[in-house]
């Protein structure tokens, strides 16, 4: 694209987010969106009583002024952004939380919290903050999946998690067209780098940035409405995106409806392999004992994972394939719902996955990122078996079924809050096309896990 002679991305997108009404939304991305919802509110269930989340409340309640807006499961307040940045740490902290393949990340544990903090925040109703959600999932992946990775050599989805809860807010805000154009120029700019991610041992708290990339994504929505300019042809640039993939077909179908859910806590670059090795396991009746040696045939991003064997920490092991495995093999899939922090310290789990090897297989890495796929290669002392996943459980073609996606929530909610709190939880998702955003935020926040 000529930015001389045409409009720059930034402008053609925030004119679609501008004209959307939520009459154009079709009902099948609205479900979409409560599926999101229920997910991401289980994703950050999950993960409230984590290290991370602890950390950044205690952060944000010394940062930043109380406020309006819930943070969820902890009875506390704070403004629309900041309670964003602390509920997108909760959601983000297990690697519980939703994907899309295309654009290689996870946009819910972004998008959801913002979208939420400003219904609540504008006293919307609860079908806004569905369509805003939407919204923000279709800028957020359609910028995604139209970079140039070998310029922009990097999955974190940090890196552009921003630009869509800048739209979400912004569209909750009515924002002009050139003042959202600016958001997201903003958000673009400012978002984290992500710099040292792929060289660091990944068990650290940061992660993939997205709680940061929410709050810049939100504060360069703020920027822009009190003047702040930001380079309006960033998403222009043609050695870093495919500015023409960005405005493709806008409105002719919608990125949410293409997310994809987790069962087990940990990259999904993992969850083929998990998958293929309990398949063998269930089906020749073999016990984690029996097992001598493991090849996992993947992709070569999966290959980059620091993949630990005996991983210090819970973000550590989310990153590990083999001692992701080994949980599996030893404990079941449930164990990996969400991940106990008690199996860092079980010696057998980190020996078992030293026998665990990636392989580069050159079919599953022409499949990447469209699928993560693997094949999984099971030896025993007088046997060997072979078993192949192109589409992991929760993908759009191994799709979870409504009823597993609260099976899942029910899981989590179990441990954590009282039966009745969940199903409240649950009915409200139910409703959220009927009732207020305020009172779906407020039932988040009615108890302190």
């Amino acid at each position: 694209m000529n930015s001389q002679t045409q409009e720059p991305v930034t402008i053609g997108l925030s004119q679609f987010i501008r004209r959307i009404r939520k009459d154009d939304i079709p009902l099948s991305a609205m479900d979409a969106a409560q599926n999101c919802t229920l997910d991401l509110i289980a994703s950050a269930l999950a993960g409230h009583s984590s290290p991370a989340a602890r950390a950044a409340r205690k952060f944000a309640a010394g940062f930043f002024p109380e406020g309006h807006c819930t943070v969820w499961f902890s009875g506390s307040r704070l403004s629309p952004s900041a309670a964003s940045m602390v509920n997108a740490v909760a959601a983000s902290a297990l690697d519980l939380d939703d994907g899309n393949r295309l654009a290689g990340g996870h946009p819910g544990a972004a998008v959801i919290p913002a979208a939420l903090a400003w219904s609540e925040f504008l006293q919307k109703a609860g079908d806004d903050f569905l369509t805003a959600v939407i919204i923000g999932y279709e800028a957020a992946v359609r910028i995604a999946a139209a970079r140039d990775l070998s310029s922009l050599d990097t999955f974190s989805t940090g890196r552009w998690c921003g630009f869509g809860a800048a739209a979400a807010a912004g569209w909750l805000k009515n924002l002009p067209e050139e003042i959202m154009a600016h958001a997201l120029a903003i958000s673009g700019i400012h978002a984290p780098i992500q710099s040292a991610s792929a060289y660091s041992r990944l068990g650290h708290n940061t992660k993939e940035g997205i709680p940061w990339g929410t709050l810049t994504g939100l504060s360069a929505v703020e920027l822009a409405e009190n003047g702040f300019t930001g380079p309006l042809d960033l998403l222009d640039h043609p050695d870093y995106y495919n500015p023409e993939e960005i405005l493709k077909d806008l409105g002719d179908s919608w990125a949410i409806e293409r997310t994809y859910f987790k069962r087990y806590s940990c990259c999904r670059w993992a969850h083929a392999a998990i998958d293929a090795l309990v398949e063998i396991m269930g089906t020749e009746a073999l016990c984690a004992e029996e097992i001598q040696a493991v090849e996992v045939h993947t992709f070569r991003r999966a290959i980059g994972l620091k993949n630990q064997a005996d991983p210090a920490t819970l973000e550590a092991a989310q990153f590990s394939v083999p001692f992701c495995m080994a949980v599996a093999a030893f404990h079941g899939l449930e164990a990996l719902l969400p991940m106990d922090p008690e199996y860092l310290r079980m010696e057998y789990l980190s020996r078992w996955a030293k026998q665990v090897h990636l392989v580069l297989d050159e079919e599953m890495e022409a499949l990447f990122p469209e699928k993560a796929a693997a094949r999984v290669v099971v030896k025993t002392h007088s046997a060997q078996f072979e078993y192949r996943v192109d589409h992991p459980k929760g993908d759009l073609l191994n799709p979870f079924t409504f009823q597993e996606l609260q099976n899942k929530f029910r899981h989590v909610a179990k441990r954590r809050v009282p039966d009745a709190y969940d199903e409240k939880i649950l009915s409200a998702i139910h409703s959220l096309k009927s009732i207020s955003a305020r009172s779906f935020a407020g039932c988040l926040g009615e108890i302190q896990v």
